[in-house]
C-alpha cells in the first residue's frame, strides 16, 4: 500500500509500505478511503519530529472500511464504515470509563510522559 513516511525532519514522502496486518487479538485493519491534513500533521514535519522515527506512518483522522478485527474486537466486524479518532485508547480502563480517551491507561506513552497513544 501507499503511504505518507516521516524521513527525517522536513523529508516526508508517499512510499509503498507493506500492508498491515492483524498482531494483537484487539487490532483492527481499516481500508482508509478518506483523510486530511490537519494542524497535528504540520507539528510532525519539523516542530515536533523529536518524538518521530525515520520509516513511521503518519496521517490521523481518517475514514474507512474495516477489513478485518482480531478475535477480541467485538464492537465492530468486517464491512463497517468507521471514522477514526487521533487518539489510541482501549475504552475499558478507569480515564476510559470517565471519558477522557486522551489519558488512556492502557496506551499511555510512560516513555516520554505522555498522556494516550496518538495516530500519525
Amino acid at each position: 500500500m501507499r503511504a505518507v513516511v516521516w524521513h527525517g525532519t522536513e523529508d516526508v514522502r508517499v512510499d509503498e509500505v507493506p500492508d498491515p496486518t492483524i498482531q494483537h487479538p484487539t487490532d483492527a485493519v481499516v481500508r482508509i478511503t478518506s483523510t486530511a491534513i490537519c494542524g497535528s500533521d504540520l507539528h510532525l514535519y519539523k516542530v515536533l519530529a523529536m518524538y518521530t522515527e525515520e520509516g513511521d506512518i503518519l496521517g490521523h483522522e481518517p475514514m474507512g472500511i474495516v477489513e478485518e478485527v482480531g478475535s477480541e474486537v467485538k464492537n465492530i466486524k468486517a464491512g463497517d464504515r468507521v471514522v477514526l479518532p487521533f487518539n489510541i485508547s482501549c475504552g475499558h480502563c478507569f480515564m476510559c470509563e470517565h471519558d477522557l480517551q486522551s489519558q488512556c491507561e492502557t496506551t499511555q506513552v510512560r516513555e516520554q510522559g505522555k498522556g494516550a497513544a496518538l495516530f500519525g
